[in-house]
């Protein structure tokens, strides 16, 4: 019976547009039964996408009320884990969480050996790609600061102006480094550098909440060093703007969206900025700053150390333009008609999602 639970939850989360696809060797149960023991799983695999009360879900999984509510209170409720609580119409309901952004990020603090290498063994075997490659995309790179002109920015790209909303920000360890130094690596980059999700006024700072100049100081420390922001807009935070709400910062080595492109093959893994590098030849010193600070391999050198740019590989993250010693290298931005704008809820993400993988008309 614990087996068909699990099997259950499997499908389940697989039923989302974010995706937990079957693999054939049957890896993806063995990371559930990591996550989860059998009672939660049961209780978890009655959840969907429409939000259900406590008393729904005890009866599909004929259990008590109270029995429910025990499972749904060892997890987290909010941004990561399996259950996520709603009010709706004044009332708690509760609906399943994806794998990604979710249960996953959620063992950031418990993942040990073991988990790193069937998480790695289920990317290597396609999941990765299943998952991420589908549009939009589960994440969104959003330009760098500085990189783009401010008259081109939309209001949902603009940084500053979450920086400025918030005094504090939870800036916990990036799951994608600690799970690429279970499993080997020689990335020197911080593992903390994450999220910078407002907070209120109120919340202490700590280790992981830091105030407004900490947390800028952090930020711009990760731009200038290479790194690439895929940000959450609000539908993802449940806001009812789309405003940018905070990103993880991420390197070509550990994260695993940035890894869809270059080792599993998944060219749309992240969706992709609303610009693109262009280069001035005439102005380029061929210093090769743009190639090394590339993370997804779109900017390479010809026989005669002069950089050539893929626009069909380029993200557009801004890197090229804020590490361009001669400002030779700045950001266009897309004509509309290729231009990608946040939903307002999480619903809309979703449904645009299986609209473009056939799942609805």
């Amino acid at each position: 019976m614990a087996d068909e639970a699990y099997e259950r939850l499997a499908d389940a989360l697989d039923a989302l547009p974010n995706r937990f696809p079957r693999m054939e060797s049957g890896v993806e149960i063995k990371i559930l039964k990591w996550v989860y023991n059998p009672e939660q799983a049961h209780v978890f695999s009655y959840l969907n996408r429409e939000p259900q009360t406590v008393e729904e879900i005890a009866e599909k999984a004929g259990l008590s009320p109270d029995q429910v509510k025990q499972q749904l209170d060892t997890v987290s409720l909010q941004m990561m884990g399996v259950a996520r609580k709603r009010l709706v119409d004044g009332q708690e309901k509760f609906r399943i969480g994806p794998f990604i952004l979710g249960i996953y990020e959620g063992t950031v603090d418990t993942m040990d050996k073991e988990f790193a290498e069937l998480v790695e063994q289920y990317f290597q075997e396609g999941a990765s790609k299943l998952i991420l490659e589908p549009q939009p995309g589960i994440m969104d790179v959003i330009p760098v600061r500085g990189s783009v002109k401010p008259e081109l920015l939309e209001p949902h790209e603009d940084i500053d102006a979450h920086f400025q909303r918030y005094e504090r920000f939870y800036v916990p360890n990036c799951i994608c480094r600690v799970q690429k130094n279970f499993v080997g690596s020689d990335c020197t980059t911080p593992v903390r550098r994450c999220a910078f999700v407002g907070m209120p006024a109120e919340v202490p700072v700590s280790e992981n909440i830091l105030d407004r100049e900490q947390a800028l100081k952090l930020f711009t420390e990760l731009e200038e060093s290479g790194h690439v922001h895929l940000g959450f807009y609000g539908y993802l935070m449940w806001a009812d703007e789309p405003q940018f709400m905070g990103c993880c910062n991420c390197c070509g080595d550990c994260c695993g969206v940035l890894r869809a492109i270059t080792d599993f093959g998944a060219l749309e893994a992240p969706q992709r900025s609303n610009y693109r590098a262009v280069v001035d030849m005439d102005m380029c010193s061929a210093c090769g700053d743009c190639v090394q600070r590339c993370q997804v391999h779109a900017i390479t050198e010809d026989a005669d150390g002069m950089p050539v740019f893929n626009r069909d590989k380029c993200i557009g993250c801004g890197q090229c333009v804020i590490a361009c010693p001669v400002d030779a290298v700045e950001m266009e931005k897309l004509p509309e008609e290729e231009r990608f704008y946040p939903p307002r809820s999480m619903e809309e993400w979703e449904e645009q999602r299986m609209r473009n993988m056939g799942w609805i008309s």
